[in-house]
């Protein structure tokens, strides 16, 4: 996922009457990187997803929940990286991930995701 902009990934999470009555969003970042990302996870779930680095340093994670696009902001991490949007948490660390949702003790949305080569 090339992109000059996160203007693109701004109008991808906007609903779709609303990206149409706005004029424009935009954002003062520029992408320094991106890649895409597909996992295997338990129960034989997958998903795939985009990481987006600015050129400012901010990073985000693209991805579906329940078939919803979502973007997530890369946030404080004590080991690896962590992504939040709204209540879920994405957490990856080396060629691993978890979707959860925040403060939750129960089991998460995607368990035991491993990066597919």
């Amino acid at each position: 996922m090339k992109m000059p902009s996160l203007v693109c990934l701004a109008l991808l999470t906007l609903p779709a009457d609303a990206a149409l009555a706005a004029d424009a969003v935009t954002f003062p970042l520029s992408v320094a990187s991106s890649k895409d990302v597909h996992y295997a996870c338990k129960d034989k779930k997958d998903v795939t997803v985009s990481y987006v680095n600015a050129t400012n340093g901010d990073s985000f994670a693209y991805l579906p929940v329940d078939g919803t696009p979502h973007v997530f902001v890369g946030v404080t991490s004590g080991s690896g990286a962590r992504y939040a949007s709204g209540r879920y948490i994405w957490w990856n660390k080396g060629d691993t991930g978890t979707l959860g949702l925040d403060g939750s003790k129960g089991a998460p949305l995607l368990a035991d995701c491993s990066a597919q080569k």
